[in-house]
């Protein structure tokens, strides 16, 4: 008790103080509430405190600039923090779906569970699969191939591989790892994805008044040489694998995990301890196979049929079926059936009643609350950054006069802190395309470098900058089910994600970025890269059992 009542003292003594500082430069005024909210996190590891006091200095900011005195704005600012930017965050129609599918995903895992399919698919899988090495190979396979949505990814890969990572004692921080890093950037560089709309989307706006006579989606697939820390995460993984080699936090997890010890503070998502599984004759693995199989291809056929409805007649093809599908719509569709099917399995199995199953969808939605408030606070957060401009503030600051050969590396560091401190990928996107493509247009005019390939670097650059930075903030909220759906305390699973982030992300700068606006071939700066990241684990890692 005395640990959370000094944190929470803590807490609010760094709140009052920082909020009560009446900044005159909208860098530092926009760039605190973020910065009070991470570094509150990591300090104190009680991440819905730190997110609180993020939104609580941010709207207390807001109203200083408004002219109103400090104690009006600390303690309105208080209250603000839930009536005004915790409402704003779920009032918008994106997030609110988001909640209703992550609840029902839970409920249909708790369903799983209580009627022995997570046990029983993990009793079938290790039969093939009998170390960690090759639970972990699985669960990064899993991820590769669920390509076509960011959270349907999280949330499926995590809640099936957690059992069975976990009988081979595989840190849940090492399975999260592997969850975030197969889901924004699979689905970024994926061909067809639920992401594919957005981006060529705003790729083409960006390009519309210029003289360059390309299609916006030829722009995206040239682009793809040039996602250098999408790339090299990917690829790297197995090898990582295999390696058997980890540092830092992620070390220290895994020790932890193989004598059989935690960090203490497990999960935001919960071990359904309240659920009751049945003898291990019964837990059949068809039980949780068949509504993860049916949450893919109903997933997959929703938006297809969600495509065709947006669009006028026939003849469109595939990409422009995928780019107009409502995702979030297609992914309630797709919980609210695995869910219903998950239930008649357990009932038709003998491994419950129909009232079992509708306790254990309750139950699996109350081991989700936590996460959801999470959710809410981030989004918050993101309303008081979003008020207080600070991503356009940040590539202000960034984005002085720059020589054409630094321009993408510039572009790449602004992405990844935009993304870092606002804890959004797309938002990160949206801000930097109308203004980075163009001044590289501009910059290739002065310059005398061939306008196309200049674009393909940039644009490159813009989309994996927001993905590292997304992938390090402890406010995204892939980052956030990341760890819910591994079932790990969130500020663990950041503390031993980022420094594996920052080398790989460090990697793409040095050895990408700056040489690639030189026009250097990018299959070879990708080579390069991996062989300098295999050297960094190689012989800064130290071995582990798992």
């Amino acid at each position: 008790m005395k640990k959370y009542l000094k944190t929470a003292v803590y807490s609010v003594l760094f709140t009052v103080v920082c909020s009560l500082i009446i900044f005159t430069d909208p860098l530092v005024q926009s760039v605190l509430p973020p910065l009070i909210a991470i570094g509150l996190a990591f300090i104190t590891k009680q991440v819905i405190i730190s997110l609180f006091c993020g939104v609580w200095s941010g709207a207390a900011i807001v109203l200083l600039n408004s002219g109103n005195g400090a104690v009006f704005s600390f303690s309105s600012g208080f209250l603000k923090t839930v009536d005004t930017y915790a409402v704003r965050g779920l009032n918008d129609e994106s997030h609110i779906m988001i909640v209703l599918f992550s609840l029902m995903i839970g409920g249909m895992v708790g369903i799983v569970t209580a009627s022995g399919g997570m046990h029983g698919i993990v009793n079938a899988l290790s039969k093939k699969t009998d170390t960690g090495p090759k639970s972990l190979m699985l669960s990064w396979a899993a991820g590769v191939l669920i390509f076509f949505d960011d959270y349907a990814n999280t949330l499926i890969v995590g809640n099936t591989m957690r059992p069975l990572t976990d009988k081979y004692k595989v840190s849940r921080e090492k399975l999260s790892f592997i969850v975030d890093s197969t889901s924004a950037p699979v689905a970024s560089l994926a061909l067809l994805s639920t992401w594919i709309g957005y981006e060529v989307g705003l790729i083409g706006d960006a390009l519309k008044n210029s003289a360059l006579n390309i299609d916006p989606y030829s722009v995206f697939i040239y682009s793809l040489p040039y996602r250098f820390y999408a790339i090299v995460l990917l690829v790297f993984i197995p090898v990582y694998i295999l390696m058997k080699r980890d540092f830092g936090p992620m070390l220290e997890a895994e020790k932890r995990s193989g004598s059989g010890e935690t960090d203490g503070e497990r999960s935001a998502a919960g071990d359904f301890r309240g659920l009751k599984i049945p003898d291990m004759s019964k837990c059949k693995w068809y039980n949780a196979a068949i509504p993860v199989i049916v949450l893919i291809v109903a997933t997959m056929a929703g938006i297809i049929i969600s495509g065709l409805s947006a669009l006028d007649g026939n003849g469109h093809s595939i990409k422009e079926i995928i780019s107009n599908a409502n995702s979030f719509k297609v992914l309630i569709w797709g919980s609210l059936i695995a869910s219903l099917t998950a239930g008649i399995l357990m009932v038709f199995s003998g491994t419950g009643t129909v009232t079992d199953a509708v306790s254990s969808w309750v139950e699996g939605i109350k081991s989700m609350i936590t996460a959801m408030i999470i959710l809410v606070l981030a989004w918050g957060l993101g309303g008081v950054i979003t008020e207080l401009k600070t991503a356009e503030n940040l590539a202000f600051f960034l984005s002085d006069k720059l020589p054409l050969w630094g321009f993408p590396a510039i572009v790449y560091i602004t992405a990844c802190i935009a993304s870092f401190a606002t804890g959004t990928s797309w938002g990160t996107m949206a801000l930097l395309f109308p203004t980075a493509l163009p001044l590289a247009l501009a910059m290739t005019q002065s310059g005398g470098a061939d306008p196309l390939s200049y674009i393909f670097i940039v644009t490159g650059a813009i989309l994996t900058g927001a993905i590292f930075g997304d992938h390090c903030s402890p406010i995204s909220d892939t980052t956030i089910m990341s760890s819910m759906s591994s079932g790990v305390s969130h500020i663990e699973h950041v503390r031993t994600q980022v420094p594996y982030a920052l080398v790989i992300g460090s990697v793409a700068l040095v050895f990408g970025y700056f040489p690639a606006g030189f026009f250097i071939d990018p299959y070879f700066l990708i080579a390069v890269q991996l062989i300098i990241v295999f050297v960094v684990f190689r012989y800064f890692g130290k071995k582990t059992g798992v």
